[in-house]
């Protein structure tokens, strides 16, 4: 399956050195944003298990909600750079987009951890 994305290697480098710095690293980018959006849903899920049986509210639908552009940006990443075999994302827009996406949900998922963390220590 890797010999799809080794058809012609740029930058006058042998197809071993590609795989090692371009393809591998985009799969572990893409693994890792991956693995990050499912740490922040289960940490949803803990959040709404804690509503059922305290009772207390946790917003734990937010906390669901916000890591969804980090799976956005994953699946961007892989379509360019997994699929697509190129080194980067694009410029001009789409990497605008990948990245403030990536940005936007970190913050939105750091404002929703900090609002169950206050929930938890008690206000």
């Amino acid at each position: 399956m890797i010999q799809i994305f080794l058809l012609a290697t740029p930058f006058g480098i042998d197809n071993g050195q590609y795989q090692s710095l371009v393809i591998i690293p985009n799969y572990l980018l893409v693994l890792g944003a991956f693995l990050l959006w499912l740490a922040f849903i289960a940490l949803g899920i803990i959040a709404r298990r804690y509503k059922i049986v305290l009772g207390e509210r946790t917003n734990w639908e937010f906390m669901i909600f916000a890591p969804t552009g980090i799976l956005i940006f994953a699946i961007i990443q892989l379509l360019y750079c997994g699929v697509g075999g190129k080194m980067m994302l694009p410029k001009g827009g789409m990497n605008y987009l990948a990245y403030g996406l990536f940005f936007l949900s970190g913050i939105l998922s750091l404002v929703a951890n900090l609002r169950f963390y206050k929930v938890i220590k008690g206000k």
